[in-house]
């Protein structure tokens, strides 16, 4: 995307997270960045740090408009001031056994959420991952995972993704044969 590099403002068509369809944005790059295994383009939007993930990049044009970038600024300090801004959020921080076939998958899901992978996997072929949620109910995300992860800690997430596994068990019983006549 070396239109990032021509110093001009790009008006970008992007999907926000959650949202069905892409709205369009005036945006002041400053480049790209990787976090998690995700490209991302950071820039300002009327003046904020704004950090967009390329998966959700519909397109974009190069303006005639030079950019307008924040007095001081650069891509390694935005990106970083975003993702401190990112991890400050987060309250529960959950430690998980992966499959090590399954860590692509895992960055692609989870994006900035993963924050470490391990190097190295253990006798079952599993790596330890961690992955942070601003609320204990975030951690349902992991139970698309299915038997492919293990929770380690904290405890509370343990004891939920038990409990909701339970659920999900029962609801999904194969049904019993009636034998009454």
């Amino acid at each position: 995307m070396r239109d990032v590099r021509t110093g001009r403002r790009l008006r970008i068509g992007y999907r926000p997270s959650g949202a069905a369809s892409a709205e369009e944005y005036v945006v002041d790059p400053y480049g790209l960045v990787e976090r998690a295994g995700r490209w991302y383009l950071v820039g300002d939007r009327d003046g904020r740090p704004r950090m967009f993930a390329l998966t959700r990049l519909r397109d974009w044009t190069v303006l005639d408009t030079a950019r307008r970038l924040r007095p001081g600024a650069d891509l390694a300090g935005t990106a970083r001031e975003l993702g401190e801004a990112l991890e400050s959020r987060e309250q529960v921080v959950v430690t998980a056994r992966l499959d090590g076939a399954s860590v692509d998958l895992a960055r692609r899901i989870l994006g900035a959420r993963l924050r470490t992978v391990g190097d190295r996997q253990d006798g079952d072929g599993r790596v330890e991952i961690t992955v942070a949620y601003g609320a204990l109910d975030g951690v349902r995300q992991l139970l698309q995972f299915s038997d492919h992860i293990e929770v380690v800690a904290p405890e509370p997430a343990r004891r939920l993704i038990h409990r909701l596994a339970a659920r999900t068990a029962r609801a999904h019983r194969p049904p019993t044969a009636d034998t009454s006549p």
